[in-house]
């Protein structure tokens, strides 16, 4: 040996998109969250507790829409309680359930909101896959689009297999 240092190797981070990867990820995941209620309605474990709150607050608007839930011949629907309160200037609105009875396997429920002054299709409001059980609970509507004068809401149990009818299981008709 001639006396030459041997030098170690260079390490470096040969893989900075990982970590951009990985913030961009924790960024969609909280964005998803956050979306979550107006795409899927409440879950039944959530704290309904302000939407309680949101409904009183929208019940005292004189704007706002209201009605109970009208039942259909379908037998499921024969012990379920429960109102609605919609307001065309928030845009937003609050159903309230008691007894509503789970949907079946591979089914849901979709809030249907139909507006006079719209020759479109009516706008889906909210969807959920559970029901209330014998408690009170609540859950959020957010359409689609614009809802200005509703004259009807349908409850509707659906399913993701378009072969399979939607069915009316409750309506209000302020």
């Amino acid at each position: 040996m001639t006396g030459q240092a041997i030098e170690a190797p260079k390490t470096t981070n040969n893989q900075p998109w990982l970590w951009f990867a990985a913030g961009a990820l924790i960024l969609l995941l909280i964005a998803a969250a956050s979306f979550a209620p107006r795409l899927f309605g409440q879950a039944p474990d959530a704290d309904s507790h302000g939407l309680a709150e949101l409904r009183e607050t929208l019940r005292a608007d004189p704007t706002s829409v209201r009605g109970n839930w009208l039942r259909t011949l379908n037998p499921k629907m024969q012990d379920v309680q429960g109102d609605l309160v919609w307001n065309p200037s928030r845009q937003q609105g609050v159903m309230r359930f008691i007894n509503l009875p789970d949907p079946p396997a591979g089914m849901f429920y979709r809030l249907w909101l139909y507006d006079s002054h719209s020759i479109n299709a009516p706008v889906s409001g909210a969807k959920f896959q559970h029901g209330s059980g014998a408690d009170e609970w609540y859950a959020a509507i957010y359409p689609e689009s614009q809802v200005e004068t509703p004259y009807k809401f349908e409850l509707k149990l659906e399913s993701d297999n378009k072969s399979i009818p939607s069915q009316i299981m409750l309506m209000v008709q302020p």
